[in-house]
């Protein structure tokens, strides 16, 4: 069974789908999820969303910890949307995005960036919205607003 799981890892790695669905279902426990910097925004079933926001030179950028059993990459960026009663969708502030493996975690996180003004900050910590949402390229992540 332990080989199995390590040849999972491996296929996963090299971008296999269903070998991260095996691989990677263990559940996260505290003591791991605190290791994330940021403030939890969401969750879902294979990780979360995590916050934090960095002024520089006048701008404010929201910088997100995306922790998923999903690799990501692209060229194109990202487009974060709140879903709610009334919606904001943000996009990248880079083109790249890439995930990077993360041993500890046992999953794929993902750091991207995104300037935000203060109306978009005051809509988020209102937090009138129940899911966020990310598409990449065609794919499409939910995650459920922590609450």
């Amino acid at each position: 069974m332990k080989l199995f799981k390590s040849v999972d890892k491996v296929l996963a790695r090299m971008g296999s789908s269903k070998a991260t669905d095996r691989a990677y279902n263990e559940p996260l426990t505290a003591a791991i999820i605190k290791k994330i910097p940021g403030e939890q925004l969401a969750v879902s079933e294979a990780g979360g969303i995590w916050a934090a926001l960095q002024e520089l030179n006048g701008y404010v950028f929201m910088e997100l910890i995306v922790l998923d059993t999903t690799k990501i990459k692209t060229f194109k960026g990202v487009t974060m949307k709140f879903l709610g009663d009334t919606e904001l969708t943000l996009t990248s502030d880079s083109g790249e995005v890439k995930s990077d493996f993360s041993d500890d975690f046992n999953r794929w996180l993902t750091e991207i960036s995104f300037e935000i003004t203060k109306k978009d900050l005051n809509f988020i910590k209102k937090k009138k919205y129940t899911q966020i949402q990310l598409d990449f390229k065609k794919k499409t992540l939910l995650f459920d607003v922590k609450k």
